[in-house]
């Protein structure tokens, strides 16, 4: 029960934190994630708010989305109030347990956050999880600012606990990392918290029979949501002589009230929304515009689209994220835009421990083929060590479709896999278990930093790789540290002649702190022998390494970058690079 005379409190909040605030405000007690930018900072405020308030509670990072998603749920039966929190592509791995959740639904309030990233700036896709809602057949809140993803997570918590039903909190980037001051309640929910799973089989652990009947009583859930809802956007409608009218939700909100566009519907809930009020819009209005990112989940609604303007409609683009300028281009046809790609591609950092595996990789086996996977060591593209990125784990099933191919044909490819200490983890370990079932002849080269780097430095669960490889059956398993070039050049042609010869996977550990978020190991500060270097560019261009540039037709190393690795004295071919 939520307190009318509530005492308030400003705080200065980046949207994510303003997520965990709420959820803390609201009465969450458990909270799980695995991490993915622009996602990443909701879990660690949620736990950082509550030591500060002295509030306990439980959960923590894990090791994919899915087992994420499952405890959390578990929670919620459990009836104590919890969220889960990923990014869009990580909403993709909790599928199967989002689909039958909407049925089994929820005890304590369960709030699913999945934060989009139109563009898209770190993702694979720029799908749109309120689409995921939809087919999943539960409602979605739309945030379309710090403030106001606050104040939904109260919405949503309410919706969850008056329906049963989990509800999918969904913000955009552009919310997730802005910062706005926001108003607080100080005067927190006072409810017990009691541990209390009823068993019920015919619901928790429904057979199809049953589905079909939890199946029927969710959409009489939707009806009534949709129809609360409808109500809801009816009385934002204005009173207005205007033949135009503009329907936004989330971030396109706010960039319409910038333009000042009038008049403006904020739709908080883009989904279930009864159809009768699209009906009398369609009778209210001949122009209807529907700005919203990322895909068209508001306006596939309308069942007569004639008078829609939108992304279906192409009066809006299709893809990528809609800024201020592409909306007012858009609307007010003022000028045209363009979309620009940065010509210079992200690099590694400086001592990296993945640069000098890549380098190895691309110089020990050159005819092989590299499958690639999610994270920092997706920029091995950038030193031709990548040639595919699907989706996480991927690398390990990509590299058992290549070796099975090539054997096939006849061939003898060596095909060299990479994945990071957490992708492996996450979903690496089955493809792993299925490339030894199918005698693959792969090399896979697990990149260990002892963290999540790309997306912020998050911890890995402490595993013994080599003893969790060897329990997936693999019968070679090699051990190096990332910055002995030679060491893994050596270990791979021998890995290669293994699996060639026994048609079976082979295993190399390569390990080096994250230079970022790890201990950093210097070995040396090397310098450059102008006498000898003859500007090649091999350690500069090839090798990519940033803390050496090219000045005066010779190589130079730039101290305040060099982390010391010393790589570069393995790599140089005049060994002109000396400690």
């Amino acid at each position: 029960m939520f307190h009318q005379n509530t005492l308030k409190k400003s705080k200065f909040l980046l949207g994510n934190e303003a997520i965990a605030q709420g959820a803390i405000d609201v009465g969450i007690r458990f909270a799980s994630s695995y991490p993915g930018t622009p996602a990443s900072e909701i879990l660690p405020s949620f736990f950082k708010i509550a030591k500060e308030e002295g509030i306990p509670v439980e959960g923590g990072w894990m090791i994919n989305e899915k087992v994420a998603f499952e405890a959390a749920l578990a929670v919620s039966w459990s009836n104590i109030p919890s969220m889960v929190s990923m990014k869009q592509v990580g909403l993709n791995v909790a599928m199967d347990p989002l689909m039958s959740s909407a049925y089994t639904g929820v005890e304590a309030p369960f709030i699913i956050v999945s934060v989009d990233d139109p563009g898209p700036h770190s993702s694979q896709t720029e799908q749109d999880s309120r689409f995921m809602a939809m087919a999943a057949k539960i409602p979605v809140v739309d945030p379309s600012s710090p403030e106001d993803a606050y104040r939904l997570m109260f919405k949503a918590y309410q919706i969850s606990a008056e329906f049963k039903l989990p509800v999918m909190l969904r913000p955009v980037l552009r919310v997730s990392h802005s910062r706005e001051s926001i108003e607080i309640k100080t005067e927190k929910i006072k409810k017990e918290i009691e541990f209390k799973f009823q068993k019920n089989p015919e619901r928790w652990a429904a057979t199809p029979k049953f589905r079909f009947l939890l199946h029927k009583k969710l959409n009489e859930k939707l009806k009534k949501i949709s129809e609360e809802n409808a109500e809801c956007i009816k009385e934002k409608i204005p009173n207005t002589k205007s033949k135009k009218v503009f329907i936004a939700s989330g971030a396109m909100f706010g960039y319409a009230m910038d333009l000042g566009l009038d008049p403006v519907v904020k739709i908080d809930i883009p989904y279930p929304i009864d159809r009768k009020l699209f009906s009398l819009l369609e009778e209210k209005f001949d122009e209807i515009w529907v700005l919203e990112e990322t895909y068209p989940v508001i306006e596939i609604q309308f069942t007569n689209r004639k008078k829609v303007k939108g992304r279906l409609s192409g009066d809006i683009p299709s893809e990528g994220e809609i800024d201020l300028e592409i909306l007012e281009s858009t609307i007010k046809k003022r000028k045209s835009f363009s979309i620009t790609f940065e010509e210079k591609p992200p690099r590694l950092c400086p001592g990296c421990g993945h640069r000098p595996v890549f380098y190895a990789i691309k110089r020990s086996l050159p005819q092989g083929i590299y499958p690639g996977d999610i994270g920092c060591y997706t920029l091995g593209v950038n030193l031709k060590a990548v040639d595919t990125c699907l989706c996480m784990g991927a690398s390990v099933s990509k590299g058992v479709g290549f070796a099975k191919a090539a054997e096939y044909t006849g061939k003898e490819i060596p095909v060299i896999a990479t994945i990071g200490d957490s992708t492996f983890l996450h979903s690496g370990i089955p493809p792993l278990i299925e490339a030894v079932n199918q005698n693959a002849s792969l090399i896979l080269v697990i990149l260990d930093n002892h963290t999540t780097a790309m997306t912020g430095g998050q911890p890995v669960h402490n595993v013994d790789f080599f003893e969790l490889v060897k329990g997936c059956g693999v019968k070679k398993i090699e051990k190096v540290h990332s910055y002995n070039f030679r060491d893994i050049c050596d270990k791979l042609k021998d890995c290669w002649e293994f699996s060639k010869t026994y048609k079976t996977p082979s295993v190399l550990i390569c390990e080096s702190p994250c230079v970022i978020y790890g201990n950093r190991i210097v070995n040396t500060f090397p310098m450059v022998d102008k006498e000898i270097c003859t500007n090649c560019g091999i350690c500069y261009k090839q090798f990519e390494c940033p803390a050496i540039i090219e000045e005066e037709k010779r190589a130079k190393i730039v101290k305040e970058i060099c982390t010391g690795c010393g790589v570069c004295i393995d790599i140089c071919p005049l060994n002109a690079i000396k400690s």
